[in-house]
């Protein structure tokens, strides 16, 4: 039985957000971010979360945002994490929540914009199997509670690393038993679930399963060997590698969008200096389609794909250079270190 547990009184704590939040401000706009910053000063668990998610991504400017940030997270989900690093549950919770205090304890020091976070005592004090089994129950727990993709994609990433490494596996195993409710009992079947879970995510719209199988799908197709290629097997991994990077890239995904574009452009898969080109997929209108879509919801990797409509379409901007002097503003914005080498186009 999972620890992580809560009643229906966040359900209160919803329709009051409905009331107070959607129907009289919004969401986007700063009367709508103030109110939520005062919903979440009244102890209301929704927006508790919304709050935590504005500190996080730096909309609303903190000295220690991650710590902070956390801290509302936890008391959105009702936890409490002690100086031993001793989880246990607070009070009310919405189970929302409880996959993104997983999502802390997963990439805390390691990946995401968590990287190179602020130190946070109470993560700081547990292992590393105790960051993964305790974020495997918070993100079971949120999906017997609510259906969420992300949850369902940090399982998948979790058992992806318990596949990978033997001592992680052995020390999560019980946990995956109890939590999960299956047999896992060897590293094969704990990545074989690990997909299992990446792809409800994706088949929900969730981007990152989607990239995270699209991974999967090239590690395959680099692999393969002749015979195996000949027996069809390559058009299928093509086929769902394509697949999975257009769920991805169609809801402008950047990284997805511009690594679509570079494949229409020249059917390289690639992973380090390891590469096959598949010349028959070269598409030069969907390589431009998608690189341009890699654009509309910019991030880092958006600096990639104007670099590569600078680099591959530069007739574009040969008699354009308002249009060109803008992709170079964005670049330089987005990502410094791409500038200087578009600089060198």
């Amino acid at each position: 039985m999972n620890r992580f547990e809560c009643d229906n009184a966040y359900e209160k704590d919803l329709k009051e957000f409905s009331e107070q939040l959607l129907e009289k401000a919004g969401v986007y706009s700063p009367a709508a971010e103030r109110e939520i910053m005062c919903l979440a000063d009244s102890g209301n668990l929704i927006a508790c979360k919304l709050y935590a998610d504005l500190i996080y991504y730096k909309k609303v400017p903190r000295k220690e945002p991650f710590r902070e940030a956390f801290s509302l997270y936890l008391k959105s989900a009702g936890l409490c994490i002690d100086e031993t690093g001793a989880v246990s549950c607070d009070g009310p919770s919405y189970p929302l929540a409880f996959w993104i205090v997983g999502y802390y304890l997963v990439n805390y020091k390691k990946e995401s914009l968590l990287q190179s976070c602020e130190t946070i005592d109470g993560i700081e004090a547990m292992s590393d199997p105790d960051r993964l089994s305790t974020a495997l129950e918070l993100s079971a727990a949120c999906i017997h509670y609510v259906d969420a993709p992300g949850a369902l994609n940090l399982i998948g990433r979790i058992l992806a690393e318990a596949s990978r490494e033997e001592t992680v596996f052995k020390a999560l195993m019980p946990v995956i038993r109890e939590s999960l409710n299956v047999s896992c009992d060897s590293p094969e079947k704990c990545s074989a679930l690990s997909e299992e879970y990446f792809e409800k995510a994706a088949e929900k719209g969730y981007i990152y399963a989607a990239n995270n199988l699209a991974a999967k799908e090239a590690d395959r197709i680099l692999s393969l060997s002749k015979e195996e290629e000949q027996n069809g097997l390559l058009t299928v991994h093509l086929e769902k590698y394509i697949k999975n990077l257009k769920l991805s890239a169609d809801r402008f995904e950047p990284y997805a969008a511009n690594r679509l574009g570079l494949f229409y452009m020249n059917g390289e898969i690639r992973n380090g200096d390891d590469k096959k080109v598949f010349r028959e997929y070269v598409d030069f209108s969907l390589a431009k389609e998608y690189f341009l879509k890699a654009t509309k919801y910019p991030d880092a990797n958006s600096a990639w794909a104007y670099f590569n409509l600078i680099k591959y379409f530069h007739k574009d901007y040969d008699r354009n250079i308002e249009l060109l002097n803008e992709h170079m503003d964005y670049i330089r914005m987005l990502n410094p270190k791409i500038y200087d080498l578009a600089i060198e186009l």
